[in-house]
C-alpha cells in the first residue's frame, strides 16, 4: 500500500533527524563543557553571572571552580546519559527502515524491536545511575530524580510485542511446515 510506505519513510526520516540531532547534541555538550564555559563572558556580559547564580541555587560547588576532572566526570556521565537515546532512535530508524521494505516478521525487525525494548528499559536504570552520579560530581543540594516510569512501562510493552512477533513467526513457520 503506497500511503503506508509514505507514513513509513516519514518515520525512517524522522528517525534520521532525530538521531543526526541527538549525536550532534551528544558531542557538542561536551565540547561546551570544555571550551564554552570558561569563556562565558566573551558572549553577553550577563551571561556568566546569571549561570553562575542559577548554578548556586542548585550546587554548593561554585561554577568558575569546576576542576578539569570534575568537567571530566560530567563529560562521561553526560554520554552515558546519552547511550540509550542514540540506541533506542538507531533500533528505531532501522525498524521503520524495514517496515519500508516489507520485512514486518522478519528475525531483524523483531530483534531491533527487542532491542528497542530493552534500551528502552535500560534508559530509565541509565537515568537514575547518571543522576545520582551528577548529584554527587556536582554537589547538587536538592536531589530530585527524574525517574520515568512510562518509559519502563513502553520497554516492557515493546520487548513483549517482540517477544509475540518472534512467537507469531515460529507459528507460522511450524505450519508452513506441516502444509
Amino acid at each position: 500500500d503506497w500511503s503506508s510506505d509514505v507514513c513509513s519513510s516519514d518515520l525512517v526520516l524522522l528517525f534520521d533527524i532525530a538521531l543526526w540531532l541527538a549525536m550532534a547534541f551528544t558531542l557538542l555538550v561536551p565540547l561546551a563543557l570544555f571550551f564554552l564555559l570558561p569563556n562565558l563572558g566573551l558572549f553577553d556580559a550577563d551571561l556568566p553571572g546569571l549561570a553562575a547564580a542559577e548554578w548556586a541555587k542548585h550546587s554548593s560547588l561554585p561554577l568558575a571552580s569546576i576542576s578539569i576532572g570534575r568537567k571530566l566526570l560530567l563529560a562521561v556521565d553526560f554520554l552515558a546519559a546519552m547511550m540509550p537515546t542514540l540506541f533506542i532512535l538507531s533500533h528505531g530508524r532501522k525498524l521503520f527502515a524495514g517496515f519500508t521494505r516489507g520485512q514486518v516478521f522478519t528475525e531483524t525487525s523483531i530483534a531491533h524491536l527487542k532491542a528497542l525494548g530493552f534500551w528502552l528499559i535500560l534508559s530509565v536504570v541509565v537515568g537514575v545511575l547518571v543522576q545520582s552520579f551528577f548529584f554527587a560530581v556536582a554537589q547538587i543540594h536538592d536531589k530530585s530524580f527524574d525517574i520515568e516510569p512510562l518509559t519502563l512501562l513502553y520497554g516492557a510493552m515493546t520487548y513483549v510485542a517482540a517477544y509475540v512477533m518472534a512467537e507469531a513467526r515460529q507459528i507460522a513457520a511450524d505450519n508452513a511446515e506441516i502444509v
